[in-house]
């Protein structure tokens, strides 16, 4: 509901973020990714961003059917 020609972009992202060096192998990206559950990370250099690695882009919607699975068993394990 924000006003995307006022809004400033500091006030809806994410404090902080964690990033990864661009000679970091990208599954390390990945499971970067997956622990922290977020989708992005952005790839900083000498403290400058030089790209950005998306899970959705990387592994398209198989990465989207893997976490559906991988949160329906852990609800299935906190029933039994």
């Amino acid at each position: 509901g924000l006003d995307a020609n006022t809004t400033p972009v500091r006030s809806v992202m994410s404090a902080n973020p964690e990033s990864i060096a661009p000679e970091k192998p990208f599954g390390h990206a990945l499971h970067r990714m997956f622990e922290g559950g977020f989708r992005h990370v952005p790839v900083v250099e000498d403290g400058r961003p030089v790209g950005m690695v998306s899970a959705r882009n990387a592994l398209g919607l198989e990465i989207l059917q893997f976490e559906k699975e991988l949160k329906e068993r852990d609800h299935i394990a906190e029933i039994l």
